[in-house]
């Protein structure tokens, strides 16, 4: 199943839950349109060759798949202005201290 049901989001809300969702840009960006109160977090590699390097370092995708995903996180990191938070993924232990701060406030 793709998405996330409006239902089941509210549902836990209602009981005072908080949920994190993954989602590409557009999905967030339709959350926050739905739920202005929504906290956008985007997940940033420390650089673009980084990512690079991490993609073709996985062996699992090949050469077309790979540059499509480096177009499409072109326009990711252009429409991450418009999230709440940026967090780059440079070092786990601080990235997780981050989203952590972020999720406490």
């Amino acid at each position: 199943m793709y998405g996330t049901q409006k239902a089941y989001v509210e549902r836990k809300l209602a009981e005072g839950k908080n949920l994190i969702l993954e989602l590409d840009t557009a999905g967030a960006l339709n959350v926050k349109k739905i739920m202005p109160e929504a906290c956008l977090i985007f997940i940033l590699p420390p650089s673009f060759e980084e990512l690079e390097s991490r993609l073709r370092g996985r062996n699992t995708e090949s050469e077309e798949a790979i540059q499509k995903r480096l177009n499409t996180v072109k326009i990711e990191i252009e429409r991450s202005k418009e999230f709440d938070y940026k967090v780059v993924n440079d070092d786990l232990d601080k990235a997780l201290k981050l989203l952590e701060n972020i999720m406490c406030n």
